[in-house]
């Protein structure tokens, strides 16, 4: 089941997604093609076979690639366009931007346990969220950033991969909340807790994992980078 903030990917047409993708890439190779859209040659052959569905954003330049309509690799609710034509593409972006925005994707991994923190930080790609769900939740868009978890010290309620969604304007402490966090060096993802002596607790979801204290006196290190406010994660 996918939450309501996920995107659908309807079949309407006569072929699935998967033959229509195969269509659209054509006599190209498909490791060319997965190089040209930068994604890995395995993950094009699952979307081949249909055993997954690619994130919008990875639809949008597999059609733009292929100089199809997004509407047609998506639905199959258009026909083909002929060759050299960008009408129906940029009719089908234009729909899309008016119901999904785009957050961005930083290569940065937040260790739920002792990783460190990755000097590149760079858009890499895009998670689409609906416009709607965003504003259900009050979130604003730029104030959002997708990373990516490293580690097992928050399972089972996070797993190395996950993809975190994290609002950054919400950068005050809640107890039991989970947040990602600066200190020192090293970004995390930890659950935290105030003490009554002004020591702040890093809690661990993994009972393996013994709970971290960051002393009062040294506060100022702990720096507050925003609420983690969705998971996104594969159930297999």
């Amino acid at each position: 089941m996918k939450n309501d903030n996920s995107v659908a990917f309807p079949t309407t047409g006569k072929e699935t997604f998967a033959e229509r993708l195969e269509i659209a890439i054509g006599s190209t190779s498909v490791r060319a093609f997965a190089n040209a859209i930068d994604i890995s040659e395995g993950a094009l052959r699952k979307y081949l076979k249909g055993l997954s569905l690619p994130q919008i954003d990875k639809a949008i330049l597999m059609a733009k690639q292929a100089n199809v309509s997004l509407n047609w690799l998506l639905a199959g609710e258009e026909e083909l366009p002929a060759a050299g034509s960008g009408t129906a593409n940029a009719i089908a972006i234009s729909e899309f931007n008016e119901e999904f925005i785009l957050i961005p994707g930083y290569h940065v991994a937040v260790s739920t346990g002792h990783g460190k923190l990755c000097p590149d930080e760079q858009v890499k790609r895009h998670l689409a969220f609906r416009r709607k769900w965003l504003k259900f939740r009050g979130f604003e868009a730029d104030g959002l950033a997708v990373v990516f978890a490293s580690g097992d010290s928050m399972e089972p309620t996070i797993h190395s991969n996950n993809t975190l969604l994290v609002n950054t304007a919400d950068t005050k402490l809640t107890d039991g909340s989970i947040f990602v966090l600066r200190f020192g060096d090293e970004l995390y993802a930890k659950r935290l807790q105030k003490r009554f002596d002004g020591d702040i607790l890093l809690i661990s979801d993994n009972k393996e994992y013994e709970d971290q204290v960051v002393k009062a006196n040294e506060i100022e290190k702990l720096h507050i980078i925003g609420k983690v406010v969705w998971i996104g994660k594969d159930l297999y």
